[in-house]
């Protein structure tokens, strides 16, 4: 019978904030970082860090403003994907888990880069689903997919996000997208503010410094599926995975078991 690892959570402070993260493994495991999309939390990652933690010392962190790490002081909107690294930083090297592996997806992808852009030794390999590579017709519209919707009296505010949510993926079972509804009013402003963030990126320029092996892939149906070729292209490194037809934005949890093996195999081999 294989060994069941069950997720904990603890709280770290940075700079005055608490940023709550999920673990699970053994401490002297080789370290896994995992960063969600918005206007997800680390809940997103659940099921594979349930598959992952035989083999991996597992941390997957709330970002800044998002479930329950405070967020940032200020306006919401002059945050910048550099701010969310920062973050990231100061807890990984808090927690003595650098140098690590670390997996992106969509937001948690441009962090990614970001942080290893800017720290640079800090991962081992990444591995990046659904790159923010952005065309300029998706700079120009990704922060309206986000824009706040005000409360309503008749509740009407509630459908209005629930249909935006399962646009993302009809397809997702309703408790699914039940929990991202709960997590897009949770974080408030910094929906908008992290996709903001995310289009002022020098996406491009960033990954042609990065020095460590990555991994590159997206479900076909996912928005940002064509950006994963042009990615690769960029890296020195970069190499491109592929997922079962089909996959959108919550790929992470509905084929847990394929992306926990493609995860498992990718960091464990670019380390031989």
């Amino acid at each position: 019978m294989s060994e069941v690892f069950k997720v904990r959570r603890a709280y770290f402070e940075v700079d005055d904030l608490q940023l709550h993260y999920r673990f699970a493994g053994e401490r002297e495991r080789p370290a896994l970082v995992l960063f969600h999309q918005s206007p997800s939390t680390s809940a997103m990652y659940a099921p594979l860090m349930e598959r992952l933690a035989n083999r991996f010392y597992l941390i997957a962190p709330d970002t800044p403003g998002f479930g329950n790490s405070d967020a940032f002081p200020g306006e919401a909107d002059s945050v910048e994907i550099l701010d969310y690294a920062r973050a990231m930083q100061a807890l990984i090297a808090g927690l003595g888990l650098a140098p690590c592996y670390i997996f992106g997806h969509h937001t948690g992808a441009a962090i990614a880069v970001q942080l290893e852009y800017s720290f640079a030794g800090t991962a081992r390999a990444i591995a990046l689903s659904g790159p923010t590579l952005l065309s300029e017709e998706l700079k120009q519209n990704l922060p309206a997919r986000a824009t706040p919707i005000p409360l309503a009296n008749d509740g009407s505010h509630l459908l209005a996000m629930w249909q935006r949510i399962r646009e993302k993926d009809a397809a997702a079972p309703p408790e699914l997208l039940q929990r991202e509804l709960q997590s897009a009013f949770t974080c408030g402003d910094a929906y908008h503010a992290s996709y903001s963030a995310v289009t002022r990126q020098d996406f491009a320029a960033q990954l042609r410094t990065i020095a460590c092996p990555v991994l590159v892939y997206a479900g076909d149906a996912d928005p940002l599926y064509d950006s994963v070729l042009p990615t690769v292209e960029l890296l020195p490194r970069g190499v491109a995975g592929s997922l079962p037809g089909g996959e959108r934005t919550y790929v992470c949890e509905r084929q847990a078991d394929i992306v926990a093996a493609k995860l498992a195999d990718f960091f464990i081999n670019c380390g031989k």
